[in-house]
């Protein structure tokens, strides 16, 4: 949408028929925002998420948080600090606005399956359910995520390196009055010895994070009266709720050494990847596409 405002061509190539699944990305940082207002949708967005500007961190049991910060202290500001969205809003405002312009579309189980990186021009090989075919252009923009094929056709690779650490997300969909602040527990009594988050988004989900360690059995973990036991001890006995999305990650720190390649450009997770905490991974990719 950004190439099409400034009357260049592109085109999208989609390996699924549809948006993300789950939570995925949920905090859309004030930059950002201010980039998809740009493009269309940041009013709309802010409108749909839940808006946020303060965390607090507690320690232990004490019910009091030891830390606390304000990311927007200048109330002035068109866009919050904060909103937490699910990524798939996010992703279908963006398609909504493609047929405004005719310089791009979206092509829907189109998978790149071969790279001709030449000197004045770059080919893909598309598979798509109606067989294979070529396209040519000036750059293709590989942010095709972490796993990025386009990176692995090409034998590159990341430097940096993973954290032994286990995560536990589990998306709950819930009424509660808890407030829409970004809340961390070092140490808590619901998961000793580690470390959760507690998220709000948008349509009554709610994220909790829990640092389970790197030494775990993860079949046991993802088992649902294990899952529940640990979300219990989190929430209390009498709050009713059910499950949106449940995952287990651990993440990493590393990066392209050059994220140009000739005509191929790396953006996004498939250039670099960061820790969750912090939101710098949708962010910092719109950041990149925006730059870029």
């Amino acid at each position: 949408i950004s190439l099409a405002q400034r009357g260049i061509k592109s085109i999208v190539l989609e390996k699924y028929n549809t948006v993300s699944d789950g939570s995925r990305a949920i905090c859309w940082a004030k930059r950002t925002l201010e980039i998809f207002d740009r493009l269309g949708t940041g009013d709309r967005m802010v409108e749909k998420g839940v808006v946020w500007n303060q965390g607090k961190v507690y320690f232990g049991k004490d019910p009091e948080p030891i830390y606390g910060f304000d990311l927007l202290q200048d109330k002035e500001q068109k866009y919050p600090a904060f909103i937490n969205l699910q990524q798939f809003y996010a992703e279908e405002y963006l398609i909504e606005l493609f047929p405004q312009y005719p310089q791009t579309q979206i092509r829907w189980q189109n998978e790149v399956v071969d790279i001709d990186n030449g000197k004045d021009k770059v080919t893909a090989t598309v598979k798509t359910p109606d067989g294979n075919y070529k396209i040519s252009g000036d750059y293709l923009i590989a942010a095709d995520g972490h796993r990025s094929p386009v990176r692995t056709m090409m034998g590159l690779d990341f430097e940096g390196r993973i954290f032994e650490d286990h995560f536990l997300i589990a998306d709950i969909k819930m009424k509660a009055d808890f407030p829409a602040v970004r809340r961390f527990w070092f140490d808590p009594p619901f998961n000793p010895g580690q470390t959760s988050l507690i998220h709000k988004q948008a349509d009554d989900i709610w994220r909790i994070d829990f640092q389970m360690g790197w030494d775990i059995d993860k079949e046991e973990v993802m088992k649902e009266e294990n899952i529940d036991a640990k979300v219990r001890a989190f929430l209390g006995p009498d709050i009713e709720f059910e499950y949106d999305w449940v995952s287990l990650y651990t993440f990493q720190c590393r990066r392209m050494k050059k994220f140009v390649h000739n005509r191929v450009i790396f953006a996004g997770d498939s250039a670099h990847l960061v820790s969750p905490f912090g939101a710098r991974g949708a962010n910092g990719g719109m950041q990149d596409v925006d730059n870029l």
